[in-house]
């Protein structure tokens, strides 16, 4: 993996009557690169989780004026759509069919910024095949969570900035009925994003033989967390929240204390959106021995909840989970180095095009096509297919052009 990120550089805009009509970005010309069920499928009795086109406006700011080619009462009494002067509103800017919106991105020495949000909630002390040896004991996944942890954490060190959030905190713990502690999270993160930030990670949350690890499941709030704190970090590094999670969320604030395990929080899937669309910060999703059954703790299906989490987090898997699954430790750590192999591939865009299918991307000077997604070739997709089209991942040769420190441009193109 290359040592670099990707971050804006003298973003050329060449807004010549484009999409928008001015400048996409309020006119400085830039774009940001911001940059558990058991596995019986049963639920245990102390289990927590149940595991404007703007191209043909007709308003004076849209691109085109009203009388741009298709309106049979121009003022100098053609419909060629160009005022006396050759332009399309008399304000000196060509047609929008000749203009262009292009930035440069270029590799900087900052490298993206992760924020690992851990679930330990009381079923991940559960036991499980960590290693499919059935001459092996068996761990809890807690257990393979803290491995694949540190496994990450040392194998990124030199490429990626590491943070940590518990969800509940290491000092939660659940009591029936339901006490104020079971549900808590801290305002700030255990461990703050930054370099080299491994063995604090560690050493900061409960061991990994620690079978006494307890509290519901509010993953909300971790994430909510995990935002406001990458939120504040200056720079313009790429951002992303890994949760990772053996179930859906509860601990909803709007339920009374005794119903607060029991009932799903939906709120979780409007804060995943509300970080990719209102600040570029997308929320990657591994689930650990999820089934796709009805839970009691809460009272959901869990890999439909996830299911709908992360593709409403802006970076759904392109396998066939839009999460990535896992059901052992091997599983696990494939899952999560797959997330951080995507994240440094991700370029996240501040300004959506008007137009998504008219992005042209090029790195080191070499254009790639728009591919359905990063399985089926080079090139590049949106994160999200469906949009909103604000990120794009670059998939292949692309992608490894990156990890090479390779240049990355972007043009906006406007119909013909």
């Amino acid at each position: 993996m290359s040592k670099y990120a990707l971050a804006i550089i003298g973003s050329g805009l060449f807004a010549i009557g484009c999409a928008r009509g001015e400048d996409m970005n309020g006119g400085d010309g830039g774009i940001l690169l911001d940059g558990g069920a058991d596995t019986d499928g049963a639920d245990d009795a102390d289990d927590d989780d149940g595991d404007a086109d703007a191209g043909n406006d007709d308003d004076a700011d849209g691109g085109n004026d009203a009388d741009a080619g298709d309106d049979d009462n121009d003022d100098d009494g053609d419909d060629s759509g160009m005022d006396a002067d050759g332009d399309d509103d008399g304000e000196g800017e060509p047609t929008c069919e000749q203009a262009m919106f292009s930035f440069d991105l270029e590799p900087s020495m900052e490298p993206p910024r992760v924020m690992l949000l851990l679930d330990k909630s009381r079923s991940m002390s559960n036991l499980w095949d960590h290693d499919l040896n059935a001459g092996t004991p068996e761990i809890s996944r807690w257990h393979s969570l803290v491995n694949v942890v540190e496994f990450l954490t040392d194998e990124f060190s030199d490429t990626v900035d590491f943070g940590a959030q518990l969800f509940p905190s290491a000092a939660a713990f659940l009591d029936e009925p339901v006490n104020a502690m079971s549900c808590q999270v801290l305002e700030a993160p255990e461990v703050s994003v930054g370099p080299n930030t491994g063995a604090q990670i560690i050493a900061s949350i409960p061991e990994a033989t620690d079978f006494s690890i307890s509290g519901g499941t509010p993953a909300t709030a971790g994430v909510l967390s995990a935002i406001e704190h990458l939120e504040s970090l200056d720079g313009n590094a790429p951002r992303a929240v890994v949760l990772i999670t053996d179930g859906a969320a509860n601990c909803s604030a709007d339920e009374p204390a005794d119903n607060t395990l029991f009932a799903y929080d939906e709120e979780l899937a409007n804060t995943v959106k509300m970080s990719f669309e209102a600040h570029s910060i997308p929320v990657y999703v591994v689930g650990i021995n999820i089934l796709d059954q009805m839970g009691t703790k809460p009272a959901v299906n869990a890999h439909e909840a996830l299911t709908n989490v992360a593709t409403l987090g802006g970076v759904p898997s392109t396998g066939s989970d839009t999460y990535y699954p896992s059901f052992n430790e091997i599983e696990l750590a494939g899952a999560v180095e797959d997330v951080i192999g995507h994240i440094e591939c991700t370029v996240p865009l501040q300004d959506v095009p008007d137009h998504p299918d008219l992005v042209s991307v090029s790195v080191d000077g070499v254009g790639y096509d728009q591919v359905a997604d990063c399985d089926t070739g080079n090139g590049w997709a949106y994160t999200s297919p469906g949009g909103p089209f604000n990120a794009i991942q670059l998939c292949g040769e692309a992608c490894e052009g990156v990890q090479d420190a390779g240049n990355v441009s972007v043009d906006y193109l406007c119909p013909e």
